[in-house]
């Protein structure tokens, strides 16, 4: 079963990605089951930043409490790869602590970001399916800015004006009337 991630965590995860390049940066996912709904950057605790993560230990703390008071769980870490692509590195596999955790890599590597999902041990690294999706948790819908809901609209009243036109154009002559 593919595991599914909100597209607004998605991009807080790519924006977080952007701002700490060239360094990398890190934080922990929350959910429930197979969907990822929350994101909680953290600092790069690590010595050398630009070429490995590190948990900063308070922060993970607040972050997992801050997990426990939504409800939800500690479901998996992220963590990018600003110069490589979205595959654990020798590094990201031996240092992995818990295989029952997901692992999120953004890579910066191209011009657009690339999100992949791994379930790492220390000995090996597997690929996951992961879907973006509009949800949020609890089935509510995320909210339309007001640019979209007008486009929505438009494109609407667009769609009727030419159904109109079209119904109008393919009506048969009128008959004529005689003297």
């Amino acid at each position: 079963m593919p595991e599914r991630i909100a597209y607004r965590v998605a991009r807080q995860i790519v924006n977080h990605a952007e701002a700490a390049a060239p360094n990398e940066a890190c934080g922990l996912l929350a959910g429930n089951g197979a969907t990822i709904v929350k994101a909680l950057p953290l600092r790069n605790a690590a010595a050398a930043p630009a070429k490995s993560f590190g948990l900063d230990p308070e922060e993970q703390l607040a972050a997992l409490k801050a997990i426990d008071a939504d409800g939800l769980a500690w479901i998996g870490v992220y963590h990018s790869h600003p110069r490589s692509a979205p595959i654990p590195s020798r590094a990201d596999i031996a240092e992995a602590a818990d295989s029952n955790l997901l692992h999120l890599i953004v890579s910066l590597e191209r011009a657009k970001p690339q999100l992949k999902l791994w379930r790492i041990d220390s000995q090996s690294a597997t690929p996951l399916d992961l879907i973006l999706h509009s949800e949020m948790f609890g089935g509510e819908t995320e909210q339309l800015s007001k640019q979209q809901k007008i486009a929505i609209v438009a494109a609407g009243i667009a769609s009727l004006l030419l159904l109109v036109a079209l119904s109008v154009a393919l009506l048969p002559p009128p008959p004529e009337l005689a003297p």
